[in-house]
């Protein structure tokens, strides 16, 4: 048999050794073996029982032959024996299988220790060991769990400690002294915790102490003051239990055995959630717009006081769906069911809405303009769990815009009728001479003015669009089944001065050319086309080409009339534009650049 590993091993004397017995006869009739190790695993002494067990063998082999369950001969290095041997650690209740002659292996259970001399060298291993029978095994087996229980129980995280009735320590694991901040058990065991708990909760900890070594199973929480000087608080999960040195009964009632775990971290957790809580809760108080929330089946769940203002109600927690109004409408007065309002599409499609208006109705009859801002709330895995709502009051909005609106209609009003008043002024002006046409151009260019103005209040005199102005310039010099316009460009708002300007320069060159130019034949037509770009970083720029084509020879002029002063002075000195005139063979050309500022 080959022994590894093993200090102290000498192979020169590894196959047999000068194995005797004891000569002391009490070890002789001890009703187990014992085998005395040198420090290569072989057998020095041995009494009478270790030489029964294997078979009366030792004499002559000097080896205890380990085999495995399979019955295969284990190797010495890689027994119990040998463990012991080179590391020192005591083994306990060892199951072995011993070989004997008669190929039947003993079952055996052994105590392995380590035997050293005066300088602590391990010289070898003395082994005790006696026969298998169900009660030995059936102890071994208890010893084991017990082992197995207590490591499990000194390897815990969480504190395990036993409580007399008095408040005396009893026994501690490894976790909760470093919870006490002790230095081992000494520090703590057999002392009075009552010391340990925070004075404020002695009390309360001493009668649930109490109750539990009557008899009742019981949690609670407490803060302890260690014995560094640090606050902790703690929750602890305690049962009655007996001693058990104390089967007999004669102890009165019962100790505590408690888990308890340190939750301070937790704690200061929840704290500065609560406190953030608060602090968002008194934010949305202070809002003076109404915000409310629902989970994700639509029902309120939260709302701030600015809710029962615009509703005129208190709205019912759990109970309200979708919305804390009384009633709902769409802008133009009709019903709308809540579960069509912003707050429930918002949650069925888990998209956010922004500035949806609608009106609610108090349960007093009257009615808010409001604009809602939904949005979806989500956890950290994206689940919808709710929604957010905001209600902003628009009353004192829609009052202005009213205001304005009818400001605008008297303007409007008022510029017409102005318009009607010069138009009227000047054809009593013009009426005696039948034959100056200057009457009809003014008139024109009345027309076109009062167009544009059109256009802009259609707008709220904010901006109009370049597309329609052109074709209300446009619009009194086209025929039925002739295309005499053809216009291009992409979608354009010009301001109010802007517009009136390009405007009257639009109907100044169709006038010429219904006189002189494309529009004086039925196969002449106009192109116009714009685009906008960017001549500097900062000011992008309009250009518009205006070009006649299929009209007749052009023929320049010989001087300057009032509409070739209105494009090149009027748009320059109005718009800050610049204006290119061109009179070509073929066709007036005009090319408009206006600085969009």
């Amino acid at each position: 048999m080959q022994i590894a590993n093993i200090p102290g091993a000498n192979p020169a004397t590894d196959s047999l050794a000068d194995s005797l017995p004891f000569g002391d006869p009490v070890l002789d009739v001890i009703p187990m073996g014992v085998c005395v190790l040198d420090a290569n695993g072989a057998v020095q002494r041995y009494n009478r029982m270790a030489d029964q067990l294997c078979g009366g063998v030792l004499a002559s082999h000097g080896r205890l032959r380990i085999a495995r369950h399979d019955g295969e001969l284990m190797p010495l290095a890689d027994t119990p024996l040998a463990y012991t041997i080179r590391t020192g650690r005591s083994a306990q209740d060892v199951a072995l299988l011993i070989e004997r002659p008669d190929g039947i292996p003993a079952a055996v259970l052994a105590n392995i220790e380590a035997l050293r001399n005066d300088t602590g060298q391990i010289t070898g291993a003395v082994v005790c060991f006696q026969a298998i029978t169900p009660a030995r095994q059936s102890s071994a087996d208890r010893r084991r769990d017990v082992d197995w229980l207590s490591a499990m129980v000194n390897h815990t995280p969480e504190c395990v400690k036993v409580v007399d009735r008095d408040g005396t320590l009893v026994q501690m694991n490894p976790a909760g002294l470093q919870m006490l901040a002790a230095n081992g058990p000494e520090d703590v065991e057999g002392a009075c915790v009552f010391e340990l708990i925070a004075p404020e909760h002695r009390a309360s900890w001493q009668e649930q102490h109490l109750r539990v070594c009557d008899g009742e199973k019981l949690s609670w929480e407490f803060d302890i003051i260690n014995l560094a000087g640090n606050r902790r608080h703690m929750e602890t999960h305690a049962v009655p239990m007996t001693l058990p040195n104390d089967s007999s009964g004669s102890r009165d009632g019962f100790v505590q055995l408690a888990i308890t775990r340190d939750i301070t971290e937790r704690k200061q957790l929840e704290a500065a959630n609560r406190e953030a809580e608060q602090r968002l809760r008194d934010l949305l108080e202070a809002l003076p717009s109404a915000v409310y929330t629902t989970d994700a089946n639509g029902k309120v769940s939260y709302f701030n006081q600015a809710c029962v203002e615009l509703t005129g109600r208190v709205p019912i927690i759990g109970s309200d769906e979708w919305c804390v109004t009384w009633r709902l409408y769409w802008p133009d007065g009709t019903p709308m069911r809540h579960e069509d309002c912003p707050m429930a599409v918002a949650l069925i499609e888990n998209s956010a809405i922004q500035g949806a208006e609608a009106l609610a109705e108090r349960p007093d009859g009257t009615r808010v303009p409001f604009l809602a801002y939904p949005a979806p709330l989500r956890n950290s895995a994206g689940e919808l769990i709710g929604a957010v709502n905001m209600l902003v009051d628009i009353t004192e909005r829609k009052v202005a815009e009213d205001h304005r609106q009818l400001l605008l209609n008297e303007l409007n009003h008022r510029v017409k009728n102005t318009l009607a008043t010069v138009q009227s002024i000047a054809a009593q002006s013009f009426r005696r001479d039948a034959s100056n046409q200057s009457y009809q151009w003014f008139e024109g260019r009345l027309i076109a003015l009062s167009k544009a103005h059109d256009v802009l209040s259609r707008e709220n005199w904010l901006a109009a669009d370049l597309r329609d102005v052109i074709e209300q310039a446009v619009a009194p010099f086209r025929v039925d089944g002739l295309q005499r316009f053809v216009s291009e460009g992409p979608a354009q708002r010009l301001r109010p001065k802007q517009a009136l300007a390009l405007a009257m320069a639009l109907h100044e060159l169709c006038t010429n050319a219904s006189k002189y130019g494309a529009l004086s034949s039925d196969s002449g037509q106009v192109r116009i086309a714009w685009e906008v770009v960017s001549l500097s970083e900062q000011t992008p720029t309009l250009r518009l080409h205006w070009e006649e084509v299929g009209g007749p020879v052009v023929t320049p002029p010989v001087r300057k009339g009032f509409g070739s002063r209105l494009l090149e002075r009027g748009l320059g000195g109005e718009l800050n534009a610049e204006v290119r005139l061109a009179y070509l063979a073929g066709g007036v050309v005009c090319d408009i650049e206006v600085p969009l500022q």
